[in-house]
């Protein structure tokens, strides 16, 4: 618990950057005696099973977490329960992939298969096996025991991406063969997160830095305030350490800076923004005006590099991470770009970067992924983030190199 709230005021951007320690472990009301009184109930018996998610562990529900509280998981067609506020704590919980179907107003049901979402993908992708019909790029959905989409898509021979719970492409990317379990993306989704409490984007400065693989960058730091994180999940990884100032970050003062940083700690994107914010809050203390117009910032993404996509008043163009311009730039006022200017992502340009061999994608004028891409003289239809694209739960359409101009996408 204490984690999670030292994450969330890192996201918030307040002034409770702390240790564990300053945070408080237990709950007040828990003294060193507490459970020595407490009965605890047996755990279910099916939660010691040798067998592969017969039950999951919990906290417990009571204050101080006195017993060892266990929800083993109920089998498909078995009785559950979706309870209300006054039934007493659950013993168990569908399995993973199923879900407590009931009907009308009822609380009680049974365990079914979810249809929707990741599941529902991977019965289609399933369906498409058995019948032979799956395409060559095509790759199996991972879904947590939610039903919730894993953290990353991959595209066979190229580059793996994040995508948030419900399958949406988020930052975070990095080369396919390098890919393994590391890759959760946790800090990309947990800006998203803050971004729907908040109800807006933030600033460099008002969340924690990701690397560019969505994990979260090793140093941290959050109004002028530095330390190091655990790359999996931003839990400090010297919580008794104190913090470090800015002006003072080096190899000396902690441990997870590199050289790389040269004494800094803002990649040029973020100094730039920073540098741009400043300004404007100066004036706007000197002026005593609450919208200060005039200034264009860039856009960074959570890396603390430029994003892809970049514009002015009249184009918009695609950049690398250090701001190198890498397609031409596209008028915003040209009708015959308006439609290749309203969707331009630089999700294809980028991608290449990234990939070492010689089979890159095919990529538009305006740095998005050409719908029809070809491999190794097979064509087939992708979606935006370069995912092989197959419709309902027919075939997937693949034609050869000559015939490409035939697919849908075309």
């Amino acid at each position: 618990m204490s984690k999670k709230y030292i994450i969330l005021c890192f996201f918030l951007s307040v002034t409770c950057i702390g240790t564990t320690e300053s945070l408080g472990e237990e709950d007040i009301r828990c003294v060193s005696n507490s459970c020595s009184d407490a009965e605890c109930p047996p755990v279910p018996s099916k939660c010691n099973s040798s067998i592969p998610s017969s039950g999951v562990y919990m906290l417990s529900p009571d204050i101080c977490n006195c017993c060892e509280y266990c929800l083993a998981n109920i089998e498909e067609g078995e009785p559950c329960t979706i309870g209300d506020p006054s039934n007493v704590k659950h013993t168990s919980v569908c399995g993973p992939g199923l879900t407590c179907t009931t009907s009308d107003e009822n609380t009680d049901g049974t365990c079914q298969k979810m249809f929707e979402g990741c599941v529902g993908e991977q019965q289609i992708y399933d369906q498409r096996r058995a019948n032979g019909s799956l395409g060559s790029m095509e790759v199996r959905p991972t879904c947590d025991d939610n039903g919730k989409y894993s953290p990353y898509k991959c595209i066979p021979g190229q580059t793996c991406h994040c995508v948030l719970s419900n399958g949406t492409s988020t930052f975070g990317e990095a080369i396919y063969s390098s890919i393994a379990d590391y890759m959760t993306c946790a800090c990309a989704r947990g800006y998203q997160d803050a971004v729907e409490i908040l109800g807006r984007e933030l600033h460099p400065h008002e969340h924690f830095r990701c690397a560019a693989d969505g994990s979260f960058d090793r140093l941290q730091c959050i109004n002028e305030q530095c330390l190091c994180v655990d790359s999996a999940d931003g839990a400090p990884t010297f919580p008794n350490a104190k913090l470090v100032d800015l002006e003072n970050i080096s190899d000396k003062t902690l441990p997870c800076y590199t050289d790389s940083d040269k004494g800094k700690y803002y990649r040029k994107c973020e100094a730039e923004f920073m540098e741009i914010y400043k300004e404007v809050a100066q004036k706007k203390n000197e002026s005593h005006y609450s919208l200060i117009i005039g200034y264009k910032y860039p856009r960074c993404d959570l890396d603390g590099t430029y994003a892809p996509l970049q514009d002015n008043k009249t184009h918009k163009y695609c950049v690398s991470k250090n701001g190198d311009l890498l397609t031409e730039a596209l008028s915003k006022s040209d009708p015959d770009q308006a439609k290749l200017v309203e969707f331009m992502n630089c999700k294809c340009v980028r991608s290449a970067m990234l990939i070492t061999s010689v089979e890159k994608p095919s990529c538009l004028k305006n740095g998005n992924y050409n719908p029809v891409q070809c491999r190794r003289g097979v064509c087939r239809c992708v979606d935006s983030d370069g995912n092989q694209q197959c419709t309902g739960k027919g075939k997937c359409e693949e034609v050869d190199e000559s015939d490409k101009d035939n697919l849908p996408c075309a």
